[in-house]
């Protein structure tokens, strides 16, 4: 397990003196922090949005203390996960073996479980996908998925999405995304998110 040359956490509870709607929670990376803002005004009749982000991979120790305590904060109808573009060094049984760990305390939350697929990356070029990343992008990817279907949680296939979009709606780091990127992205968890509580409410 080896730290990023600098590590961060975000995370944002709204409303929280209010439980008149059911509360979702988002737990992500940069890019969730990027859409998070999205999701909530697109949600903003419906629930309340809280979310969580940070830059440690799900191998270290602090990401599961982290999450864990998160969780147990407040009670939340939906969980929406998404987080595989953090330890690169980590291979994919390694990450199967810590998502199924961190999968086994959100189901203590006795809610609905939306699994996201990481987004692609791109080098710098917006055009050539990152040689240090398009690999372990689409194992984590397959990870999830079959994770997924074999637990029987929901998938939001953001990938495909990321994938579709225009380099013009992407940050010239070949990771982020402009606004219009964000916006994109952060509608479509929301629509995933409102089709399953409207489903089950």
């Amino acid at each position: 397990m080896k730290k990023e040359w600098s590590e961060w956490i975000s995370s944002w509870c709204d409303k929280t003196l209010l439980n008149d709607k059911p509360r979702v929670l988002l737990i992500g990376d940069s890019i969730t922090r990027g859409y998070e803002n999205c999701v909530r005004k697109y949600l903003s009749e419906i629930c309340y949005v809280d979310y969580i982000a940070t830059s440690y991979a799900i191998n270290m120790s602090i990401y599961r203390t982290l999450i864990k305590t998160f969780i147990n904060d407040s009670d939340y109808a939906l969980i929406h996960f998404n987080n595989g573009l953090h330890g690169v060094d980590m291979e994919a049984d390694e990450y199967e073996s810590n998502l199924k760990l961190i999968l086994s305390d959100l189901e203590r939350k006795n809610c609905t479980i939306i699994l996201c697929t990481s987004t692609i990356v791109y080098e710098s070029d917006n055009k050539t996908l990152s040689s240090l990343w398009n690999e372990k992008v689409n194992e984590r990817n397959d990870v999830v998925i079959k994770t997924a279907q074999e637990s029987g949680y929901k998938i939001n296939d953001l990938f495909a999405l990321s994938k579709a979009l225009k380099s013009e709606d992407r940050a010239d780091d070949g990771i982020h995304y402009t606004e219009k990127g964000y916006e994109i992205l952060g509608k479509a968890v929301a629509e995933k998110i409102k089709s399953e509580i409207t489903a089950t409410n």
